[in-house]
Formats: structure tokens, sequence, C-alpha cells
């Protein structure tokens, strides 16, 4: 069963979770709340990175359980060369990519659009043109090669610093932003219909 925290208290995506050495040692030592304490501060992230990647909720939540699984498993051998939190993003990219690359992947494209335009939204044709902006930009996201994929993700729609991306993807710097202007540029080709 999981606990949730009062709204004051939980962790919000756009939140940092905290970089705590003590979490990763008090989790090397197997304490009973160490792990509940690492889930409750990177649920929300790992899971939003997991939905960006993979645009299907239950996909998302399928990762995110196996990114905590993983960690458990193998939270000894963390070396802690990179903070918690790169290791976490590196594992839920690897994941997300795995899935990615799945035979009989289907992506459901317009569905959410279609909801909001049912439950009565007060401007129809607004609310359409919005979705369809946003549904291309998933879409011209999802579109792209893994590679610049995930670093459009962790840095566009997450927020995260460049050498946290590129040491969670083991990157040079360098290739890193190179990988990010060729992904911004193919994006920004695929859109202009949308905003000339």
């Amino acid at each position: 069963m999981q606990r949730e925290l009062p709204p004051s208290r939980a962790v919000q995506p756009s939140d940092r979770a905290p970089d705590d050495p003590g979490l990763v040692e008090a989790l090397r030592r197997g304490e009973p709340d160490a792990f509940e304490r690492l889930v409750l501060a990177y649920q929300h992230r790992v899971f939003s990175i997991a939905l960006r990647m993979l645009g299907d909720r239950g996909d998302a939540e399928e990762v995110a359980q196996e990114v905590f699984l993983r960690v458990h498993r193998s939270i000894r051998g963390f070396r802690g060369e990179a903070k918690l939190s790169t290791w976490l993003y590196a594992i839920t990219s690897r994941l997300c990519l795995n899935r990615l690359k799945a035979p009989g992947r289907h992506r459901r494209a317009g569905e959410a659009a279609l909801a909001r335009i049912a439950n009565g939204h007060p401007n129809p044709g607004a609310a359409l043109e919005a979705s369809e902006r946003e549904a291309a930009l998933h879409r011209a996201i999802a579109e792209l090669d893994e590679e610049r994929r995930i670093v459009v993700v962790l840095r566009d729609l997450h927020g995260l610093a460049y050498e946290e991306i590129a040491a969670a993807l083991d990157l040079p710097l360098n290739t890193l932003r190179s990988r990010l202007h060729r992904a911004r540029m193919e994006l920004k080709e695929r859109l202009e219909r949308f905003w000339p």
C-alpha cells in the first residue's frame, strides 16, 4: 500500500529532489524508511520523465516502478560517482528507450484533446487548436531518434542542467550540446506550420 503525503509536504514534479548522501548510506544499510524516503523524493520526477518519453501513463507507471525496483536491487553497487538523482535519471532513460524499441508499441494520439472538448471547454475551436499544437509537439519529440529525444526531454521539458544530463547519459558535454542543438533544429523544422 502506498502512503500519500499531504499536499503541503508532497514533492511536486517541478521541484528538485534533494541529493542526500545520507539517504544513499541509509539505503545501503537497508534502513526500513530509507526506500520510502527515496520513492517520495523522486517518484514524481521519474514518472514525469517516463511519461514525457513514452507518452502513455500506463507505460510510464510501469517504468517508474521498474526504476525503483532496480535501485532497490542494486543500491549497494552504486559507486556514488554521480549524484543519486543522476543515477535515477540514467536508469529511467535506459528503461524508456528500451520500451520505445519494443515491438508492437502503439500511440493513442488525440484522446486527451477529445476528452477536453467533450467536457465542455468554453471555446472548443481554441481548445482543439491548442491540443493539435500540443499533440504535434509530442509527436515531433516522439519522432526524434532516441539519442536526441532523451536530451530534449531531460533539458527542455524537465530543466535538468547540462552537466547532470551528461553524467546521466555518460556523454561528453560538447556531444550533449550538439545533440540538443540538432534536436531543437529538427523540432523547429517539423513544427514550423504550427508556429509560423
